[in-house]
């Protein structure tokens, strides 16, 4: 076998049909967004929908990856050109180049430092084959990467380039495409987000616009690292502000605006330019969670506001209370569950972590059970590592913890942080459904905790846009929902 397969100015799949035909791997993605799935240039996407495809599997026609649709085979996602039932991809012929080049893989290093060549060890076939004989192919294409056709190419389409894999060999350097890529652009240094920067962020989050008053619960550490199943944080320092970064499947995003001392035109400007070069044309480029006290400024700088879900506030004393006619149906929940269960609550406990994670998981089964919605349904599956994270490294997030037995088994777990000197969140709250008032009652129970800190409102975060969570969280009556806005450029 000639192991490159160049032919000209062409490049043919290196791995033999047979094998192909053999693979459960390639085409198939256990999630919708997979970052792993395919990116089409506008050339290419003219290109796959003359040849069949839908125009609307591509979010933009500019240049995007390809939206997944639901096996029909087995669980998780494919790519909508292959055929499940024969393993053939319907425009093999005019198929992109992203998946031209597979097995190998175009990526930055962990730094993001230096394009390299990979070889996808997630591949069988190439798991089976010589290293001379990688060594020789990698080679090729190496130098097939390196012309000036595909450099422009990968120049203008920036999202071919993929971010860092553990599982994917480096093979060879790129430099010459890592020097174009590099040309004119800034040199931002960025750091992955590790428990040791908890307190550089905390430090930075207290003398930023707004922390002082009734926060987002964005503005805190635990908020954002608990997700890092599903994003890839990293942080910058931009004209003395940290700028927190996230990386999704569609490119690189501000989680919350530059936090420190002193103006925002310097920071986001660089920010959003460092974001524009990483992303090219993806509409992911943006900031989240930008509160009430740095909209006016920003706004005055030319960038476009656009509001989003609102964070739910509390007054502490009425929810440690239920006082009133207006809490009477929370109140008779939590007297219910006193009087037929007598559960008192208690410290949660390291130790407590592997049975709360079955009671998420068995919770999860009620809400299927009770009819939640596909979009219901994929935050609960998004939802259960950000659940192990915060119960395993609670003390090391600075979390507060609760837990509720029943009959000896733990049937109610809670979590939150504490934001400023007056505001408390409530990042985690799970109760067995079937158990009337378990809910209510250690609600009650863990805003009295946060009333004995000190603190004077609670901050439940917003509702994901589902009608059910809004609802619960309006029979608490809160006391104002917080602005909470994506900015992005105009």
């Amino acid at each position: 076998m000639n192991p490159s397969r160049l032919v000209g100015d062409a490049l043919l799949q290196i791995v033999p049909s047979s094998a192909c035909f053999r693979c459960d791997v390639c085409c198939r993605f256990p999630e919708r967004d997979s970052f792993l799935r395919p990116f089409f240039t506008a050339d290419e996407i003219s290109t796959a929908t003359a040849a069949g495809l839908a125009p609307e599997l591509f979010s933009s026609l500019d240049g995007s990856q390809i939206d997944l649709v639901p096996n029909p085979a087995a669980e998780g996602y494919v790519c909508p050109a292959f055929d499940t039932a024969t393993s053939r991809c319907r425009i093999y012929e005019v198929r992109p180049l992203d998946c031209r080049l597979y097995p190998f893989a175009l990526m930055w290093d962990a730094a993001h430092e230096q394009v390299v060549l990979g070889w996808d060890t997630k591949c069988p076939y190439m798991g089976e084959q010589s290293s001379p004989l990688v060594d020789q192919a990698a080679d090729d294409m190496a130098r097939w990467i390196e012309q000036d056709a595909r450099v422009e190419t990968l120049v203008r389409y920036p999202r071919l380039i993929g971010r860092f894999q553990d599982d994917v060999i480096v093979l060879r350097p790129l430099t010459r495409l890592t020097e174009r890529m590099q040309q004119g652009r800034m040199r931002v240094r960025t750091q992955a987000l590790t428990l040791e920067d908890r307190a550089r962020m905390e430090a930075a989050l207290a003398v930023s616009a707004g922390y002082q008053g009734t926060p987002l619960a964005a503005a805190s550490f635990a908020y954002h690292y608990i997700w890092r199943h599903r994003l890839t944080y990293s942080w910058a320092n931009l004209h003395d502000h940290l700028c927190l970064f996230a990386e999704c499947p569609d490119g690189v995003f501000m989680v919350l605006p530059p936090l420190g001392v002193g103006p925002l035109a310097q920071p986001l400007a660089e920010a959003f330019r460092f974001m524009r070069e990483r992303n090219g044309s993806s509409t992911v480029t943006r900031v989240e969670n930008v509160s009430e006290a740095c909209v006016e400024e920003i706004r005055a700088l030319g960038y476009r506001v656009t509001p989003k879900d609102p964070d739910y506030l509390y007054a502490v004393s009425d929810l440690a209370d239920l006082s009133g006619e207006s809490f009477k149906s929370p109140r008779a929940a939590c007297n219910r569950f006193v009087r037929e269960w007598g559960g008192v609550l208690e410290p949660y406990d390291p130790r407590d972590a592997t049975a709360c994670v079955s009671l998420f998981h068995e919770w999860c089964e009620q809400k299927h059970r009770a009819g939640a919605d596909d979009w219901a349904s994929a935050l609960l599956q998004d939802a259960a590592g950000a659940q192990e994270t915060a119960l395993v490294a609670a003390a090391e997030l600075g979390l507060t913890g609760a837990v509720v037995r029943v009959a000896g088994r733990i049937r109610a777990y809670t979590m939150g942080v504490k934001l400023n000197r007056s505001v408390f969140s409530i990042l985690l709250e799970i109760a067995d459904r079937d158990i009337v008032g378990l809910g209510p009652f250690i609600f009650r129970e863990f805003c009295r905790q946060a009333r004995a800190k000190e603190a004077c409102w609670v901050n439940t975060m917003d509702d994901s846009g589902l009608p059910s969570l809004a609802q619960s969280k309006n029979w608490y009556r809160p006391v104002r929902l917080l602005p909470n806005s994506v900015v992005t450029e105009s």
